[in-house]
């Protein structure tokens, strides 16, 4: 019997509900556009992130307004290059973008079009980049953070049904620990086996799933928590049991519905 994680879901968008309207009104990121910003995607996964709260409680009216931000904001910082504003900009990139890239692919996705999966095939390799080559551990990774911004770009390349990249990506030497080991692992079995997955995979990957889409999922390892971008996670996640698991076959048209009903199941 899967867990329903249903009412905090509505709880967690319950809590913010009364504010959202004035979020509407007062769109303070480009309010302060100009000024310049030590962590640029930040104008981005805001957005998705709140557009993503009200879809998980069924406020698809609120949920378009933040979506059509994400993309607006996205567009906006690629154009201007906004990546670079300031010294500690610079450091997070291409990280931020990669961010940015994502963001905008999924709010597009969101709202009824395609998957791009080109610019999810793009974000994977920024995402790899920047731990490779600019994360303090980039020589051996130790660091909960570059596991999990490492992982993001396997999970792209598998949103992107670029299974050779995923496969490269996942052969690295570095060492994961934690949930990210578990996931890694998960992946590489994907994968391996695709396109036979069998009943044992399945299983494990819905495990897996229901772990990550618990609102309150944590992991904390010797008194100290583990990063984990839990909303990336479960979402991604979920696109990614849906081509390979539920749909006919990874290039099928993935429904936004079917996978926000699965997360927020």
């Amino acid at each position: 019997m899967r867990a329903s994680y249903k009412n905090r879901y509505r709880k967690k968008w319950a809590v913010n509900e009364s504010g959202l309207d004035q979020l509407i009104g007062e769109d303070s990121f480009d309010a302060r556009w100009d000024r310049p910003s030590d962590t640029p995607a930040v104008r981005v996964w805001h957005e998705l992130s709140i557009g993503l709260t009200c879809l998980y409680s069924g406020d698809e009216r609120r949920a378009k307004v933040f979506l059509c931000r994400t993309i607006r904001n996205a567009d906006r910082l690629e154009a201007e290059d906004r990546f670079h504003d300031t010294e500690v900009a610079e450091a997070g990139h291409p990280y931020d973008l990669a961010e940015v890239i994502r963001a905008r692919a999924l709010a597009h996705w969101l709202l009824g079009e395609p998957l791009n999966r080109a610019d999810l095939r793009r974000a994977a390799e920024m995402f790899v980049t920047w731990c490779l080559t600019k994360a303090e551990d980039r020589r051996r990774f130790i660091d909960s953070l570059t596991m999990s911004i490492y992982l993001q770009g396997v999970r792209c390349a598998l949103m992107a049904n670029d299974l050779d990249y995923a496969r490269d990506l996942l052969a690295t030497k570095h060492k994961f620990q934690w949930h990210h080991g578990n996931e890694r692992e998960l992946w590489m079995r994907v994968v391996s086996a695709f396109p036979k997955i069998d009943a044992r995979l399945r299983e494990d990957i819905e495990v897996f799933f229901d772990r990550v889409r618990d609102p309150d999922f944590k992991e904390v390892q010797d008194r100290l928590p583990t990063f984990i971008n839990r909303e990336a996670l479960a979402l991604d996640t979920g696109i990614i049991r849906q081509m390979y698991l539920v749909n006919g076959a990874p290039l099928d048209q993935v429904y936004p519905q079917a996978v926000i009903d699965a997360v927020a199941y």
